[in-house]
């Protein structure tokens, strides 16, 4: 795990390859940082996606409710 203190670069797709930043879990589906670049860029990719789901779900029941 990266430090918290410690500054780290997102990965740039036009400047990094991303074999050398990620691997794929083909069970999971997960994409998984081997770098410290990979891994807070998908730290940061599963953050958003948790909160995209859950404004999802959110305006979904707001749906049903109304």
């Amino acid at each position: 795990m990266v430090a918290s203190n410690t500054e780290v670069s997102f990965f740039h797709p036009r400047q990094n390859k991303w074999s050398e930043n990620f691997q794929l879990d083909t069970q999971s589906g997960k994409i998984i940082g081997i770098t410290s670049s990979g891994k807070v860029t998908s730290l940061r990719s599963e953050f958003k996606i948790q909160n995209d789901a859950r404004g999802l779900a959110l305006r979904g029941a707001n749906k049903i409710q109304n």
